[in-house]
């Protein structure tokens, strides 16, 4: 296939897959199943005829309104589609026709999900880590990036960030990292190995603290709170208590998926700037 129909291929597909995930986002929160009912209305609750429910295009065509009560959509919704389109053709451009190219279509697809529901609820569910992790490994088995045993070693940074945390909690007697950043980073370093997992920790603490200044100067982030569970049901580390963040505090889980992208696309320039920075050579 010529590369720019194969591009083309994959935006279309990223647009679908993002349109996906918009569901994903709004319905885990709430234990709410991301399959059944169709797509609706939030406002009317009428359900979107196929032809409202086209990626970009329908958006496009009704004016980011609901046909049946005109309430306007919101921006959001395309722009993740469009996001996660242009990431996948990204991907597609770096990685080419590959078995790694189908493993990290997967796994970015989780991280712009968990990237989303941090930001919304400061929430790196288990039910989407989990998975990434078992895909990173069974990509080291096939392989198409670090071997079995490099990927076991990228998990160094997350037992650093985890010594870290604990040693903050006995230090300061509060936990200042939730543990879903944790398993965040251990599915990175599953999937980029040691060099590149260090690199995007670095990276992502590096702009998070630059972002995380400005974001607070100008009267910091606030999370929503996560919805009740209908019908008790959803995810479990919903119900953990184990880490209630300040209200104004910034994410850390998006400067985490930035810095393994970062990695990735550009991983000798990124490796040449943690040496200098902070190895010293």
């Amino acid at each position: 296939m010529p590369q720019p129909l194969f591009l083309t291929y994959l935006f279309c597909v990223g647009a679908c897959v993002g349109s996906f995930l918009g569901v994903v986002i709004a319905r885990l929160p709430a234990g709410r199943s991301i399959v059944t009912p169709r797509s609706h209305c939030d406002a009317c609750q009428q359900p979107l005829r196929w032809y409202d429910n086209i990626p970009l295009l329908s958006y496009l065509v009704l004016r980011g309104r609901c046909r049946a009560c005109g309430v306007a959509y919101g921006a959001r919704s395309v722009l993740l589609e469009l996001l996660t389109a242009w990431l996948f053709v990204a991907l597609g451009a770096h990685l080419g026709a590959t078995l790694a190219l189908g493993a990290w279509l997967v796994f970015a697809s989780g991280l712009i999900a968990i990237t989303f529901l941090d930001i919304d609820y400061y929430w790196v569910p288990d039910v989407i880590t989990y998975p990434l992790m078992a895909l990173a490994l069974a990509a080291a088995w096939v392989p198409v990036g670090p071997t079995l045993k490099g990927a076991l070693w990228g998990l160094g940074p997350a037992a650093l960030l985890w010594l870290v945390a604990v040693a903050f909690h006995k230090i300061a007697g509060k936990e200042g990292l939730g543990f879903g950043d944790i398993k965040l980073l251990a599915a990175l370093g599953l999937m980029l190995g040691l060099p590149a997992a260090l690199t995007a920790l670095f990276l992502g603490s590096l702009q998070g603290a630059v972002a995380g200044s400005i974001i607070l100067a100008l009267g910091g982030h606030r999370q929503k709170p996560l919805p009740p569970l209908q019908n008790g049901a959803g995810p479990e580390d919903q119900d953990e208590e184990a880490w209630v963040p300040d209200p104004k505090a910034v994410p850390f889980g998006p400067f985490l998926v930035l810095g393994a992208l970062e990695v990735l696309f550009f991983p000798d320039f990124f490796a040449r700037l943690f040496a200098r920075l902070v190895i010293g050579g």
